[in-house]
């Protein structure tokens, strides 16, 4: 249950994010001005709840602005519709196999392996349900500091998300990939990766490529033994 409760809690907390800030037109800013803590973003936002329209100002860490991203990956197709349907069906396919690994490895997982699964469900529906119903994607969070591009909590959700993953691959602990490859494996009825690992120890071991490995005994002693009668016969016809 850990993921789909991690993944309605995105979509409600991007979608909330969101209305509010097209909707109750929320600016400000957050961060250190030199002398004091600006909370006027923080402010803002809880402003919109009762329909006041701030004016934005300038802020050194963090603006809160609405921009519509009706881009492609890194601005490619920017304002085209053709960039529009093709990120809409790629979100739309990669959903549908989180969907699907999700639901058929729920059970196995760790909890933060799940909370991963859920932020990346999550952040896909939130965005993806933008570009449905608007052409675009609500943005609203810029990072002045370092000029980074502006982004939603839905963005944020698979950012942390992709983290995690990294994160448990340098720890080597069992996680959400070892859960996909094993399931996988069993829908391709394809060896287990204990048995995988099995095998690559004794090619190893023999000092064997795959190739050779794969090549049943048999056949390949009689591969060895069929060159030599075949060089006789041609000595015999010269």
């Amino acid at each position: 249950m850990w993921i789909f409760w991690t993944a309605l809690i995105v979509i409600a907390l991007d979608q909330a994010s969101k209305y509010a800030i097209y909707y109750g037109h929320v600016v400000g800013t957050l961060g250190y001005t030199g002398s004091q803590y600006d909370l006027s973003g923080l402010k803002s936002f809880l402003a919109a709840v009762s329909s006041e329209n701030l004016i934005p100002r300038e802020g050194k860490v963090l603006t809160l602005s609405f921009t519509a991203n009706d881009a492609a990956l890194f601005g490619i197709g920017n304002g085209t519709e053709w960039a529009v349907r093709l990120l809409a069906s790629m979100t739309a396919v990669f959903l549908f196999l989180l969907l699907f690994f999700a639901v058929r490895t729920a059970k196995k997982l760790r909890p933060l392996s799940a909370i991963t699964f859920g932020l990346l469900i999550g952040g896909s529906i939130g965005n993806l349900f933008d570009r449905i119903a608007f052409g675009y994607v609500r943005d609203m969070i810029y990072v002045k500091l370092i000029d980074f591009p502006v982004f939603n909590l839905a963005d944020s959700a698979i950012c942390i998300a992709i983290g995690l993953l990294i994160l448990e691959s340098l720890l080597h602990k069992e996680g959400l990939f070892e859960a996909v490859e094993d399931d996988v494996r069993y829908l391709f009825r394809l060896p287990t990766r204990q048995e995988a690992e099995k095998k690559q120890k004794e090619r190893k071991a023999r000092h064997l490529s795959r190739f050779e490995e794969e090549i049943p005994e048999e056949e390949f002693h009689h591969a060895e033994t069929v060159k030599p009668e075949k060089s006789e016969n041609r000595e015999e016809a010269e």
